[in-house]
């Protein structure tokens, strides 16, 4: 059985926050009114809607034109905006990994709309798990196709790819890099957790429980 690496997206691969780039790329092209982002906002701060919920929110304003159009918003922003931002050594590191034999897999919050091209510009094709968008027919519902990629959520998507992939949960988790204590759920069920670009309260886990940390920049 090949190991497995997991890698976060946010603040782990990428120096930023795709979510948060996005939605300042939605106001700047007057997607979505500013209200509109305002009021979203306001609910996903006092947990009236997940990260996910609130992404479905934004992209039924965003998506009117068409799940085709949308695709094409994606296709051209994710490289302009977010390729230039994916740290070196984060890249270095799936390299590594890939000539170690390694399978390596993208695990984020993130839509399924800004990960697909971020997997495959790093070569891993299919390779990736994060919060999906339902759509029907050419539209989007603003409803979300399986659970959030976030916490817990994460652990469900990894144990639901693991099926499909035939392979043993949680023994075939390997790898996992992240950079947030909200991905405790998962650096727990890892074999070798590392801490990469860790918040103040992912150290403190880290040291304690004698993690690796790490530092993509």
């Amino acid at each position: 059985m090949s190991t497995l690496a997991f890698f976060d997206l946010d603040y782990t691969l990428l120096s930023a926050s795709s979510g948060l780039n996005y939605v300042r790329e939605l106001i700047g092209q007057r997607r979505v009114p500013l209200p509109v982002v305002a009021q979203i906002g306001l609910k996903y701060q006092l947990r009236h809607l997940d990260f996910g919920q609130a992404h479905a929110r934004l992209i039924t304003y965003a998506g009117r034109s068409g799940y085709e159009a949308t695709k094409e918003f994606f296709d051209e922003w994710v490289p302009r905006r977010l390729f230039p931002r994916l740290a070196l050594a984060g890249k270095a590191k799936i390299a590594w990994h890939q000539q170690q034999g390694h399978r390596v897999v993208i695990i984020s919050a993130s839509i399924e709309e800004i990960i697909r091209p971020i997997a495959g510009h790093l070569g891993l094709g299919s390779d990736y798990l994060c919060t999906r968008l339902a759509a029907e027919g050419n539209r989007y519902t603003g409803a979300l196709n399986g659970p959030t990629c976030y916490g817990q959520g994460k652990v469900d998507w990894v144990k639901m790819w693991l099926g499909q992939n035939n392979l043993k949960f949680p023994d075939a988790i390997g790898y996992f890099y992240s950079d947030s204590s909200s991905d405790l759920p998962l650096f727990e069920l890892a074999d070798y957790p590392v801490a990469v670009n860790p918040s103040r309260k992912l150290i403190k886990i880290a040291k304690s429980r004698n993690w690796p940390i790490e530092y993509f920049y």
